[in-house]
């Protein structure tokens, strides 16, 4: 018996697999203000399970894996794993975000994603940053990290 091209395409469109690659969000953010937290997903090789994700803000330039101040977070799961679409997450700027660290104009704004790799559920944490503007009001260009880090340490 023989399958068709077009049987096994379906069949095997119907089985997304996705990673969340980076993040970005309004070049500008505003004192307590909320803003979308975009989480950049991609096409992968496995089926991945994101469980969660955490940011926070800092003056610029940072620190190396650190969240900052002011962490939030919010829960992921099943429902926003292995999805080709990026993920928005209503998130709050802080209403010290103009005087942390001093009186900065530029603030990082860092997250850190938990996620389960594959069959065998393989944990990992991977962190993004990017560098926005603080502002009167949230808006402006959108801007996303460049890349990310695995883990808590050097890579």
């Amino acid at each position: 018996m023989r399958f068709s091209t077009l049987t096994i395409t379906l069949a095997t469109a119907t089985l997304t697999a996705a990673r969340i690659i980076g993040i970005a969000a309004p070049a500008t953010l505003g004192v307590n203000s909320t803003f979308p937290l975009t989480l950049i997903t991609e096409d992968y090789i496995q089926a991945v399970y994101d469980v969660s994700v955490a940011w926070g803000f800092s003056a610029a330039p940072g620190h190396l894996y650190s969240l900052g101040e002011d962490t939030q977070s919010a829960y992921l799961g099943p429902s926003k794993s292995n999805i080709l679409t990026n993920i928005t997450i209503d998130a709050k700027t802080p209403e010290n975000l103009d005087s942390l660290g001093g009186k900065p104009e530029k603030v990082v704004l860092a997250a850190s994603l938990f996620s389960l790799y594959g069959v065998s559920q393989g944990p990992t944490v991977a962190n993004f940053n990017i560098t926005v503007n603080v502002g009167s009001v949230t808006g402006g260009p959108i801007v996303r990290s460049d890349d990310f880090v695995w883990g808590t340490g050097q890579c």
